[in-house]
């Protein structure tokens, strides 16, 4: 029997309205904009946005090989190296990000289902999400922003473990923390490479939400989830038949 749930964030409880190449490039224009004329650091912001973005990229591919999580702050230290910044840019590179993540914020609203399935499951089912990203406080902070807080706990993210889904280890984490089997909990989310695998990997269930499924989906359809749910309201008919 099923009784605890995991959840991806990014596609799954929260819809990214944006377009990723545009609002990268937004939030690194503001951030370069910030330097310059909030913090009066002498920077060319032209080539901060540029180093940035590149380095953005380069960080991505590594995390993903690796499946250990590349820190945002070590990704614009370099990029602020790499453009021979001021010594004082470095004591602003933590509220540089959340100037840099703002666009992102703005592009991301809970599912219209989230909160009340969430709501409903939360009696039943222990509930908590594990998130692929580059920085923590962003995580805390799209969670806090969709009201997701009070039903879910813990609320992880690779870049506060280290860890990158579809390790085993974040999964099993949660597992220990609730003192639950991976044979009691199941894994929503909707990456089959990433959420998927990282179920199978644990040893647990999962579920695969297509509200709007990763582009990569297509490249790994050998990845089987135990089940699929087209909508959050729909997760708990489809859980309770695993």
């Amino acid at each position: 029997m099923i009784k605890g749930i995991i959840f991806d964030l990014g596609n799954t409880l929260l819809k990214f309205t944006g377009d990723w190449p545009t609002v990268r490039r937004e939030g690194a224009a503001a951030m370069a904009d910030w330097y310059l004329k909030k913090k009066h650091v002498k920077i060319d912001p032209d080539a901060l946005i540029e180093a940035f973005l590149a380095e953005i990229a380069a960080s991505q591919q590594q995390a993903s090989q690796s499946q250990t999580e590349v820190q945002a702050q070590d990704t614009l230290r370099r990029a602020l190296t790499e453009i021979d910044a001021p010594a004082a840019a470095t004591a602003h590179v933590e509220a540089a990000l959340k100037i840099y993540f703002g666009p992102e914020e703005a592009a991301s609203q809970p599912y219209p289902d989230a909160v009340d399935t969430l709501k409903k499951l939360f009696p039943d089912y222990r509930l908590g999400l594990c998130s692929n990203a580059a920085d923590d406080p962003l995580i805390q902070r799209l969670v806090n922003q969709g009201s997701l807080r009070p039903w879910l706990s813990p609320t992880f993210s690779s870049a506060g473990l280290g860890w990158r889904k579809p390790r085993p280890e974040p999964f099993q984490l949660i597992a220990s923390r609730w003192e639950l089997s991976p044979a009691e909990i199941v894994v929503v989310g909707d990456t089959l490479a990433v959420d998927i695998l990282g179920a199978h990997n644990a040893g647990m269930a999962s579920v695969l939400v297509t509200m709007d499924e990763s582009a990569t989906n297509a490249q790994h359809r050998d990845i089987k989830p135990s089940a699929t749910a087209s909508s959050l309201s729909a997760l708990r008919g489809v859980i309770e038949q695993l």
